[in-house]
């Protein structure tokens, strides 16, 4: 793994954890990941429609190395719990978990279950994933939604988890991580380090870190009216490409439409108005910074 993707795993220990991407030999993304190492085995949490290609990959270049892999997608399910009052959840689960930071993980046994609870980052609160035996996560489920207090769940779905994601600005694997962008566009400051060895599509990562400055950036916009744009909708300045939508989604920390794009640099104005096609039409969308949650826009 070390010598594939962009973030140092060899310097990690059991219960430690890294995000990193895996990329072409031209640097685009082929996909993200947080790569987790467990006692016996190394667990690489990916989206779901990557997995495939994620082994695939992964066994081509591991082809003179004495290493398994598997994929092990329906045999987890995977919980999430977000929020301030998190790690009181959590805890009031499994006992007392250690003050986990970014990444950090623990396995624990939970009436006789073997769970992996890791320090998570999908909505830019205190987030923890909780790795389930596909069997159990109901009885796992249920014992979250039964805790009172500061400790009780509310359950949510995934178009609020989506809704949360984007207002802290966190990029996520098809959607904005892709082959048409490199990591020092979105997810440089997470997943790439600039110290350890080579790994594949390292040289135009480092080129675009110390040669030069990425040609567009994720940026944050507010847009008009109620609809939402398409993914790709195409960002307009001055009747010129000016980069293209990603996710788009009702606010709630924000009122009103809010997503997240690529914006080519000249165009990254704060407060800059540009336009998004939206039904056909073109609305007014102000470039805003990142995340949209706490930042007063």
């Amino acid at each position: 793994l070390h010598r594939v993707v962009t973030n140092d795993v060899q310097q990690l220990s059991v219960g430690e954890g890294v995000y990193a991407c895996m990329l072409t030999p031209q640097g685009k993304i082929i996909s993200d990941m947080t790569i987790y190492v467990r006692e016996e085995d190394v667990l690489i949490d990916v989206e779901p429609e990557m997995a495939t290609l994620l082994l695939e990959t992964l066994e081509h270049y591991a082809l003179i190395d004495d290493v398994k892999i598997d994929n092990i997608t329906e045999q987890y399910g995977l919980i999430g719990v977000y929020g301030r009052k998190a790690t009181i959840s959590i805890r009031s689960l499994v006992g007392h978990t250690g003050e986990l930071l970014p990444n950090e993980h623990i396995e624990v046994a939970w009436n006789g279950l073997p769970l992996t609870i890791v320090r998570s980052h999908r909505t830019g609160e205190t987030d923890y994933d909780i790795y389930v035996p596909t069997s159990s996560v109901i009885e796992v489920w249920k014992a979250l939604g039964n805790k009172k207090g500061d400790a009780s769940c509310v359950p949510i779905g995934s178009e609020t988890l989506e809704v949360l994601r984007v207002e802290a600005g966190i990029p996520r694997g098809t959607s904005e991580l892709d082959e048409r962008t490199i990591p020092n566009e979105s997810v440089k400051d997470r997943a790439v380090s600039f110290t350890k060895g080579c790994y594949i599509g390292q040289e135009p990562v480092v080129m675009m870190e110390h040669r030069g400055r990425p040609n567009r950036l994720l940026t944050g916009l507010i847009i008009s009216g109620t609809s939402l744009p398409e993914r790709n909708a195409v960002i307009q300045k001055d009747g010129q490409d000016a980069g293209w939508i990603t996710t788009a989604v009702h606010g709630r920390a924000i009122q009103g439409i809010i997503a997240l794009g690529f914006v080519r640099r000249r165009f990254k104005q704060l407060g800059e108005l540009v336009g998004v096609t939206v039904d056909g039409r073109l609305v007014d969308a102000k470039v805003v910074d990142l995340p949209f949650n706490k930042t007063e826009q």
